[in-house]
């Protein structure tokens, strides 16, 4: 009876093992895709572009889970982009290191329910800042940033922090790392007469951002900025002012929650100039609210644009502070806070 073949029998001259063979296909396809990338990424650099860390609700969670303790103590920024752009977070850790500066403002989103988010968290003891203007309190808007509060409590997990602070290190290192780049985009982009735009803002790790706008057409910017106030307000229904300030007792009762607990808020107006100022004033007359909110409010309001040297620094859309400013801003905003007992001073 024939014997079976054994396994270790070896195999005929000039015969390659399977396993060698596919180490070379697969090593190919690396060095292949290896270059492609690598084209890709210089490709897009020689355009202008250069990496940029992306918002997101994963990088928003990973400072949420910085405010509770006391020592340093949580000072929780609160807003949108003014707030989000405008505040020099190393600087004021630097200048009060009693504090741990912390940024939830989110571009383009009043900040509700971020603060009513605060307000539910018995753990919750620090400083909010929460930059605010009227329509802030509107009905409309006050569910804004609940997309990434509902993100924070019900999906974040530690391997949802590993895969953010991985994407991180990946969209601080190359172009690509950005939506904007991908493969889909870049497509798109050759197909058609859209190209992508020279970003003119950048974002830390921390959430706060640079605007740069020597990259800006300014006059341009504040044209865009206008037309969004005139148009955003034209969209609004209508809201008799003593409804607007009835409606304001659930916010004052966030407040007074977190203030029960020893914590603290700050009611904050970033400052603002040109169009952007005066389209609010003359279709909500500060006497029927802003002044009427000034007056009931549970909390201290720090109104820049009524405080000569926080509303003295150059806005070049009427809306934001050029990345330059931030430093000097932020060290004057801290002397007002400082100088009205509301952060202590070293």
């Amino acid at each position: 009876m024939p014997s079976s073949t054994s396994s270790s029998e070896s195999p005929p001259a000039g015969h390659k093992r399977p396993g060698r063979r596919w180490g070379a296909i697969w090593l190919g396809v690396a060095i292949a895709t290896t270059g492609v990338v690598a084209g890709a990424e210089a490709t897009w650099r020689s355009l202008g572009f250069t990496p940029g860390l992306q918002d997101s609700a994963a990088l928003w969670s990973i400072q949420r889970d910085r405010v509770y303790g006391n020592d340093p103590v949580p000072l929780v920024f609160l807003g949108a982009s003014r707030t989000q752009y405008g505040f020099d977070l190393d600087r004021l850790r630097r200048a009060a290191p009693a504090y741990q500066p912390i940024m939830l403002a989110v571009n383009g989103l009043y900040p509700m329910a971020a603060l009513r988010d605060l307000a539910r968290d018995t753990n919750f003891r620090g400083i909010v800042v929460c930059d605010v203007e009227l329509l802030a309190f509107w009905p409309e808007f006050r569910e804004y940033p609940q997309e990434y509060v509902s993100y924070y409590h019900q999906q974040w997990t530690p391997s949802w922090r590993i895969h953010r602070e991985v994407l991180s290190r990946w969209q601080e290192l190359s172009v690509l790392g950005s939506p904007r780049f991908s493969w889909l985009s870049a497509l798109r982009y050759a197909t058609s007469q859209n190209k992508p735009f020279h970003d003119y803002a950048q974002l830390h790790r921390s959430r706060e951002g640079d605007i740069d706008y020597q990259l800006v057409d300014t006059e341009a910017s504040k044209r865009h900025f206008a037309e969004a106030a005139e148009g955003n307000l034209a969209r609004l229904p209508i809201h008799n002012p003593d409804d607007w300030f009835q409606g304001l007792d659930e916010v004052f009762g966030w407040v007074r929650r977190i203030q029960s607990r020893g914590g603290r808020v700050i009611f904050y107006r970033s400052p603002v100039s040109g169009p952007q100022e005066t389209i609010i004033e003359e279709r909500f007359p500060a006497e029927q609210y802003w002044n009427r909110f000034l007056k009931a409010s549970p909390a201290p309001v720090i109104d820049a644009n009524r405080i000569p040297v926080l509303d003295s620094f150059l806005l070049p859309d009427d809306s934001h502070l050029d990345y330059r400013d931030k430093a000097a801003y932020t060290l004057t905003w801290l002397q007002v806070m400082q100088d009205r007992g509301l952060l202590e001073s070293d």
